[in-house]
């Protein structure tokens, strides 16, 4: 009752398994209140989220990817909240202290514009932006 069967029927198109525990899953990565971490060994989940958002017709955003270790990550990151893409942060086993503010959506409003730090800068933020956490450890 918390998902139509035509969400069903999408998300299968979008590479998610076809069993209950797959569906309960993708449930709580669409009603989240905090931005979820993703325990996923397989793969599995991942694959859905990419396929979801980079080649869904109805989906206006896409998916940036990104990890820790990328060298580019506070660009993905600041161009992801700016834009309103979602952001997939892979490998993460511990949170770095940049995204602190994120995750606690530590907003706030500056001469009409909604506005977010990260690091030591001051970022417009997009209220469509999101950020889901993955790593492959299951004893994360």
């Amino acid at each position: 009752y918390l998902s139509k069967p035509s969400q069903r029927l999408e998300w299968q198109a979008h590479r998610l398994p076809n069993d209950t525990l797959c569906f309960e899953n993708a449930i709580m990565m669409t009603r989240f209140n905090r931005y979820p971490l993703i325990i996923d060994p397989s793969g599995q989940a991942v694959s859905h989220l990419l396929d979801f958002f980079n080649n869904n017709k109805n989906s206006k955003r896409k998916m940036i990817r990104t990890s820790f270790l990328d060298p580019a990550f506070l660009k993905c990151l600041e161009s992801a909240l700016r834009f309103g893409n979602a952001l997939l942060v892979e490998d993460v086993e511990n949170i770095d202290p940049v995204l602190n503010s994120v995750l606690n959506r530590e907003i706030f409003k500056s001469g009409g514009r909604i506005m977010i730090t990260v690091g030591a800068k001051e970022i417009d933020f997009s209220p469509h932006f999101t950020i889901f956490l993955s790593t492959r450890d299951p004893s994360c």
